[in-house]
């Protein structure tokens, strides 16, 4: 059996971090079959270091929210569950997983006929 890339291994404790929370949670933007509030676990950028004993690897992580306009209350807590949780996130099949920083925007997004939020949060770790 072929283990999983540092990345794979961070996208899938995201994801499931996500869906232990309750939200409903994608891989991918889902079309008008889903429901708001969702978090769609999203793109991710890697910088793979060397060393003289091996290698680690800092991932970011992006991670969307969206939620009805008016709930903006709600989609503020599910991005703070979110970093708590995430904050927690030590180790993943043989990697170890540290949280570094995160950052974050909120923007209004009028793709669709009601009017959404559009979290989108950025998290580094450093994986081993």
């Amino acid at each position: 059996m072929v283990e999983k890339s540092k990345s794979q291994e961070l996208f899938d404790a995201v994801y499931s971090t996500s869906l232990r929370l309750g939200y409903d949670t994608y891989d991918y933007v889902p079309g008008g079959e889903a429901s708001y509030p969702f978090v769609f676990v999203g793109e991710q950028f890697e910088q793979e270091q060397r060393t003289k004993s091996g290698s680690y690897a800092i991932v970011q992580q992006t991670i969307h929210v969206y939620h009805y306009y008016e709930q903006r209350r709600d989609l503020t807590n599910m991005v703070d569950g979110l970093k708590k949780e995430l904050r927690q996130l030590r180790r993943s099949g043989p990697f170890y997983f540290a949280y570094k920083n995160a950052t974050g925007r909120t923007i209004t997004d009028n793709s669709t006929s009601d009017t959404l939020l559009h979290a989108v949060l950025e998290i580094e770790f450093r994986i081993n």
